[in-house]
């Protein structure tokens, strides 16, 4: 049942999800000193929002995922629980969400339980099996939440902070969406997806995630043209570790890189967090 209920939910996905909201909460209320019932309340809402689209993405795609050994096994693709049942599921987390979303967003809340099913569900599911760049809308999608909890936490819609934030989660996805779709070719080709394997030569293969993570290194350097990590500290803790990550793009295998794009995104949101806190 455990298992069950997170495959249905993907409790990692939506913890970083929600974690990355929280950053952008707390880069904007820093100063603030705000309550921090009110950062949870971001925190569980974008938990709840990004397990409800998960739920019905597998409603949607239930089919297909039976058809792939790593998901086959879901409790909608494997027969265990009924689109009806998921739907259901989905409403009560999209019900939870609105909720706690509210209390910092108000009727803004109402627009993201919009756009975010509208890019995950919409865009990014049903181009998932037309084109290997449906990751692009799913890349777009997931750079939201610490756009929506800068906003949650009184920041201004289009200030530096979230801006910078977008474009490194966005820029930080692409490599890893397609290092991904390159370990589970085999898996995709079963059910029909289209993926970069499939598209590309293998020197183009190898070398576009490459390329994009050199350009998520470069922009992971670019922090204090936003207005982040321009402290003396925080800025050699950036200089050291944009070069380390670099070299990685260049030398390290792909599921070494993978790992390292995790933890390199990682660590520049969380200095850029510790120096606003600390400011």
């Amino acid at each position: 049942m455990i298992r069950g209920a997170a495959d249905l939910i993907r409790p990692g996905v939506s913890l970083a999800v929600g974690l990355s909201a929280l950053a952008g909460w707390l880069l904007a209320t820093a100063e603030a000193h705000a309550a921090p019932a009110a950062g949870l309340a971001v925190f569980a809402g974008t938990f709840a929002l990004s397990a409800a689209v998960s739920v019905l993405n597998q409603i949607q795609e239930r089919h297909l995922d039976a058809l792939m050994e790593r998901t086959r096994r879901r409790p909608l693709a494997s027969g265990r629980m009924s689109a009806g049942h998921g739907l259901a599921v989905s409403g009560l987390l999209l019900a939870l969400a609105a909720a706690c979303l509210w209390t910092g967003l108000g009727p803004g809340s109402l627009a993201v339980l919009i756009v975010v099913p509208g890019l995950y569900n919409g865009f990014y599911t049903y181009l998932k099996p037309v084109t290997a760049w449906a990751m692009i809308p799913g890349a777009a999608c997931g750079a939201l939440p610490p756009w929506i909890g800068w906003l949650a936490g009184g920041g201004a819609l289009l200030a530096p902070e979230p801006v910078y934030l977008f474009a490194l989660y966005f820029v930080w996805q692409m490599p890893h969406f397609w290092m991904l779709a390159e370990a589970n070719a085999d898996d995709y080709a079963a059910a029909g997806f289209p993926v970069p394997a499939n598209s590309f030569s293998g020197f183009s293969r190898r070398a576009i995630p490459r390329l994009w993570s050199l350009a998520l290194a470069s922009l992971g350097g670019m922090a204090p043209l936003f207005g982040m990590l321009a402290g003396p500290g925080h800025a050699y803790a950036l200089a050291t570790i944009c070069p380390a990550y670099a070299a990685l793009a260049v030398f390290a295998r792909a599921n070494v890189l993978r790992l390292a794009s995790d933890g390199f995104l990682a660590a520049v949101v969380a200095l850029a967090v510790a120096e606003r806190l600390a400011g």
